[in-house]
């Protein structure tokens, strides 16, 4: 009774987890048996003498069948089970290390003609096969699938597979695995014989007739589709174990452009662009789609605190099946609204149904990062604002540490009181030592982080079920000190058959993160020394920051007491010590993120089926920012919690139908799109009461409070019809409506259409060079809303403090922004054209497409007059056109048994226009950035490209084309009304190279930017200060321009006079010029942004079963890895990185300031298969 009950119960787990989970491979268990007229139960425990392993049975079932005459010297457990259990109504199924035997089920055997309720017979066919891909080498875990019956096997580690009890007759063999291109065979089965098969799967990259994910996660026939898509496998998104699946797109996908954040800025943002600017605010960034479910991707990002990333690194790289990206509005246009600037679908790994086994596989990376590319500093001047020595009332020289700049005398070891001399109890007070450089001070603030990931995945299926469970741990310690990040994430995917019509799926994601994060920014935190520093101060020494006594140690302050010679203020002057600011001053968050789905379909009729979601995404971000006492800054805590649930409620349906040479796949739906989001930040005011206590309740005067909610909705309907005719030409025609809350009621019902063809002329066409050739064209029309509240008048609700009676009056504001009752969404019309092209058997490919894109009605805020009582109103106006190409060529140059090489090149140029704004207005302001009451500035002007950066520049004699310079002989300059260019590249694109010797891989990707402009304030200020390398160079008299100008030093100008218009050839005092031109004219602080970086490298190794036979592996491979390790081409300066621009929550990056270098990656993976 016992043993009837344990069968019962593992029977039924085996259901949905059918597998060996912890237990041996069967296939690796190898025996040998004689039995001579024994019993089934008998042989049976004779197995398990000779294993680790034992049966669970039913005594009933087991105890008919005897005389079993069976020997077998060597084999494997598996065929021996599989071959004494043919002539019998049972079978077996291991879960862990128990083998359950149990009848099988009526509907696992082929039916008769019989009468009814009579057993199906039983018959002894065998089909035995192996699965390897075109090197040879094993397929594991592909699925076997006797089409038309309810058999099927996942093969095992060997590619090995066995299906048995087969009834005679001729059968499809269908064989699939991920990364390969499926294959169907016929097959013929004989009672009481044995059918050997082997299969060699092709790689999925040469496959013509590849199923990609579209829209709405319809799976459609990628020769069927007419408008660009582009896919990257999910294990060319992990090459190097990027933590965010938006850095990890760069340079692979055509047209698509990544700026990543500054590299210290764990988990920072990464902005992303899908065929250029496409609106004038700049809010264009794509929407990420995940299993179907649209999830958030914003971010928490600021120019002058902490970057909290943006949410789209929530997703788990190792779970990813693919990526696709739809590019333009008629592959997105059934999203609507929400899909006007692209979409990224990611569709992740699932389990197999009929799996043999569990796959348990782990992956493991560890690397360590160090900051690199750092501006060259000068090491010969040191600290002060002039090359004389300032003395103490005893005569002693010491260094001026009220200037925070390196304009002082030569470091060359005079001896002189340094910063650390001043404090009592300092090991140096009251010392002289020698003035001497530290030529590293700037790189040794910056430690060596590391990040170590370690995930787990399990996965199967049975004959109705499907799951896959994974489980990631990221451990980030920072370059820069006190900086870390914490990040776990959890995911289910699994799918359930409840009938034979009735199927339900959910995937369940969930995230956390916890960090604690470097300020970011224009002279803030810790990345000031570039800016603002002296070449002189030892940065070792800064690292203990606070004496016994309490006093912190900071390298600028006032100066001595003229009279004692002493400091007895310690505050400091400008800049706290950049220790103290990275234990001191905190930037902490967490998040908490879901996302997921849960859905039912169900096939209505042959060909037809429904299905209904609900789909969801909810987080909720936790922001403690404190300035301690101590510094420089007032002591300050604030605190904000963010939350923000959206929900997609639905519904659709599909019907696919063959008639003769005629296809038709249509698909209609609905969907109920609800979002709320809410704020509460609050923040003291005039400082804290008591240090140390970050509390609300510390602030001394009354804390500011600030609380937000938001609605919206969106409703919407949409269908979708592509018929094709002889799988060689296709038509698609699309039609969206969406319902928005945020529009006025009477206009805010919108239709979005699309209608586009594809024409795979290589059916036609027969010339051997070509293996495939498509045509394809397409229009559509997508849009966007606005944000919520801009159409209805409502007031602001705040109060007045008094702080002197301590009372509060309630106030009513008027909103700066007048509202719009008129307003309406933004549209694109695009239009696009492309040629995909295959030779040589697939050995060489291109696929090139041009695309046309006019964003009419953009929804910008506009400047009114402030006697309206307003400052700015929302309207419809201007128009952006984009126009250009894209081209990916696909190659594989060398294939042969033992080697090969496969390479994917791609390239991008897209032009952009502002053909209008609004009438009597040319120009519109998107971003400003200002330093010593000098702007640049990024605007938008007509008849231009989008984003010309302006500032002020040299003014310039128009016939020569020289500088005019001014009585001093200094240049002079324009006003910030010079435009530099569009901060927008020429061309994108990317390079990458897949090389396999035997068990080798090699895997190199570099991408690259040409055009485009970037403003560097770092590079500004280093040469304002005298800390960079150009500031103690030698002019074309042999000085060095640090020299007096008597002596024959200065820096050599070379101009027209304002004055007599006349030439003029003059040498300047170095700190005098630069004090110029780096504080005043920004033109040569200007660069280019194109570069060639070599973003990533692989080296790896898979361990062939020979060589792991004695492990219960099975599979292994260890790599090698390397992320950013060398920008091999640039035209900016060494120390800036372009591909890296810290511009806080703008989408666009346009300048740097205070950017901390790129960050170097260098690691070993292992990934480990059971």
């Amino acid at each position: 009774m016992r043993a009837s009950i344990l069968a019962i119960l593992l029977s039924a787990s085996g259901l949905l987890l059918a597998g060996n989970g912890s237990g041996q491979d069967l296939d690796k268990v190898i025996v040998t048996v004689d039995f001579k007229n024994a019993t089934l139960k008998n042989a049976l425990q004779k197995i398990e003498k000779l294993t680790q392993l034992s049966f669970t049975y039913k005594t009933g079932d087991v105890s008919p069948y005897g005389n079993i005459n069976y020997q077998a010297s060597g084999q494997a457990l598996s065929r021996v089970l599989n071959e004494i259990l043919q002539s019998t109504e049972l079978q077996y199924e291991q879960v862990n290390s128990n083998i359950v035997i149990k009848k099988v089920r009526r509907d696992d055997r082929s039916a008769t003609n019989g009468p009814t309720g009579t057993p199906a017979p039983l018959y002894d066919g065998v089909i035995r096969g192996r699965i390897t891909n075109e090197q040879g080498d094993p397929v594991a875990n592909a699925s076997v699938e006797l089409v038309g019956t309810s058999k099927g096997v996942v093969a095992n580690s060997n590619g090995e597979f066995v299906i048995s009890g087969v009834q005679p007759g001729n059968y499809q063999l269908r064989i699939s695995a991920i990364g390969f291109q499926e294959e169907i065979r016929s097959v013929s089965a004989r009672d009481n014989e044995e059918v050997q098969v082997t299969f060699q799967l092709k790689d999925r990259s040469n496959n013509l007739s590849e199923v990609v994910v579209t829209a709405l996660g319809i799976t459609r026939k990628q020769r069927s589709l007419g408008y660009a898509t582009q896919q990257v496998k999910g294990e060319n998104l992990t090459l190097t174990k990027e933590q965010n699946v938006l850095g990890s797109l760069a340079g692979k996908i055509a047209g698509v452009q990544v700026t990543g954040a500054s590299g210290a800025s764990m988990g920072g943002t990464q902005k992303i662009k899908i065929r250029g600017v496409n609106s004038i605010g700049g809010t264009d960034q794509p929407l990420i789609v995940v299993d179907g479910t649209p999830i958030s991707n914003a971010n928490f990002a600021s120019a002058d605190k902490a970057d909290y990333g943006n949410l789209g690194q929530d997703v788990n790289p190792e779970d990813i099946e693919s990526v696709n990206v739809l590019k333009g509005p008629a592959a997105s246009a059934l999203y609507g609204i929400r899909g006007q600037y692209g979409v990224i679908l990611i569709t992740t790994k699932k389990g197999a149904k009929g799996a043999k086994n569990v796959n348990v596989q782990l992956n493991s990376a560890f690397s360590f990062e160090k900051a690199g590319n750092f501006i060259p500093l000068q090491n010969m001047y040191g600290g002060g604002s002039s090359q004389t020595w300032r003395t103490l009332p005893n005569g002693e020289k010491y260094v001026d540490m009220s200037v925070d700049e390196s304009w002082g005398p030569r470091m060359d070891g005079t001896p002189a009181r340094q910063i650390f001399s001043f404090y009592p109890l300092d090991a140096e007070y009251g010392k002289l030592t020698p003035f001497i450089a530290h030529p590293n001070n700037v790189e040794d603030f910056f430690r060596t982080g590391t990040t170590i990931n370690n995930g787990i995945t399990v996965s199967g299926g049975g004959e109705n079920s499907t799951f896959r469970l994974s489980f990631n741990d990221a451990r980030i310690e920072g370059v820069e000190p006190n900086t870390w990040l914490r990040r776990n994430n959890v995911g289910l995917s699994a799918g359930l058959d409840l009938s034979k019509k009735l199927r339900l799926m959910t995937n369940i994601n969930y995230a956390t993160n916890k960090a604690q994060r470097p300020t970011q920014g224009s002279e803030y935190g810790a990345r000031y020394m570039v800016q603002w520093f002296q070449r002189n101060v030892d940065m070792n020494r800064l690292k203990d920051y606070q004496y016994s006594d309490g006093t912190f140690l900071n390298w600028n302050l006032n100066r001595p007491s003229a009279t004692t010679g002493l400091i007895t203020n310690f505050k400091p002057l400008y800049w706290d010590n950049p220790y103290f600011d990275s234990h001191e001053n905190l930037n902490n968050d967490n998040r908490d993120r879901f996302f997921g789905d849960i859905g039912l379909t169900y096939d209505l009729l042959p060909g037809l089926k429904v299905s209904g979601f609900l789909r969801a995404d909810m987080f909720m971000q936790n922001i403690e920012e404190r300035t301690a006492f101590g510094g420089r800054r007032l002591p300050a805590y604030s605190v904000g919690k963010y939350q923000n649930k959206e929900l997609n409620y639905e519904f659709l349906a599909q019907y696919n139908k063959n008639w003769g040479d005629f296809s038709l796949n249509a698909n209609l739906g609905a969907n109920m799109y609800k979002r709320r989001y809410t704020y509460l930040t609050q923040a003291t005011v005039g400082g804290l009461s008591a240090p140390g206590f970050f509390n609300i309740a510390a602030s001394i005067d009354r804390p500011v409070n600030n609380s937000y909610l938001l609605r919206k909705e969106i409703r919407s309907m949409y269908g979708m019809a592509s018929v094709g005719y002889k799988d060689t030409y296709f038509i698609d025609v699309s039609l969206r409506n969406d319902n928005t809350s945020t529009l006025p009621e009477n206009n805010n019902s919108y239709w979005y259409p699309s209608i586009s063809g594809s024409f795979v002329f290589s059916e036609l066409v027969k010339w051997d060079p070509l293996s495939f050739g498509k045509l394809r064209l397409s229009y559509a029309k997508a849009g966007s809303d606005l944000n919520a509240y801009q159409t209805s008048y409502f007031y602001n609700v705040g109060s007045i403090y008094t702080p002197a009676g301590g009372t509060s009056i309630n106030t009513l504001t008027v909103p700066d922004n007048l509202a719009n009752p008129t307003i309406q969404p933004s549209f694109a019309n695009s239009y696009e054209m492309g040629l995909e092209l295959r030779f040589f058997k697939n050995r060489l490919g291109a696929d090139l497409t041009y695309y046309a894109q006019k964003n009419r009605k953009q929804i910008i805020q506009l400047d009114v007059s402030g006697a309206s009582g307003f400052g700015s109103t929302t309207i419809n106006a201007g128009l952006i056109e984009n126009k250009g190409f894209e081209l990916t060529l696909t190659g594989t140059p060398i294939q042969t048994k033992n080697f090969s090489w496969n390479s994917t090149f791609n390239i991008s140029r897209n032009k952009n226009m502002v053909v209008e704004l609004y009438p009597g207005i040319n120009t519109y302001g998107y971003g400003s950035t200002t330093y010593s009451s000098v702007t640049t500035f990024l605007n938008s002007y007509v008849g231009r490209p989008f984003g010309s950066l302006v500032g002020p520049a040299y003014k310039r004699d128009s016939a020569t084309g020289k500088m005019l310079l001014g009585a001093n002989n200094l240049p002079l300059f324009t006003e910030s009304t010079y435009d530099f260019g569009s901060v927008l590249p020429d061309y994108t694109g990317g390079f990458q190279n897949f090389f396999r010797l035997g068990k080798f891989e090699l895997a190199a990707m570099i991408d690259f930017q040409f055009g485009g402009q970037f403003f560097s304030r770092s590079k500004m200020l280093a040469v304002r200060t005298g800390q960079d390398a150009s500031t103690v160079v030698l002019n074309d008299k042999g000085k060095n321009i640090r020299d007096a100008v008597a002596d024959g030093g200065g820096v050599r100008v070379d101009g027209i006079s304002d004055i007599t218009k006349q030439p003029v050839t003059a040498y300047i005092a170095a700190q005098t010029y630069f004090g110029t031109t780096a504080r005043r004219i920004y033109e040569d602080w200007v660069y280019d942004a194109s570069y060639i970086k070599l973003r990533e490298i692989r080296l790896g190794y898979t361990f062939d079963k020979s060589s792991i036979s004695k492990l219960p592996f099975a599979g292994v491979t260890l790599a090698l890895i390397a992320r950013n390790p060398a920008m091999l081409w640039q035209k900016a300066p060494k120390g800036l990185d372009p591909s890296e621009l810290s511009t806080g929550s703008q989408s666009i990056g346009w300048y740097e300031s205070g950017q901390t270098n790129t960050v170097r990656s260098f690691g070993v993976s292992l990934n480990v298969n059971f």
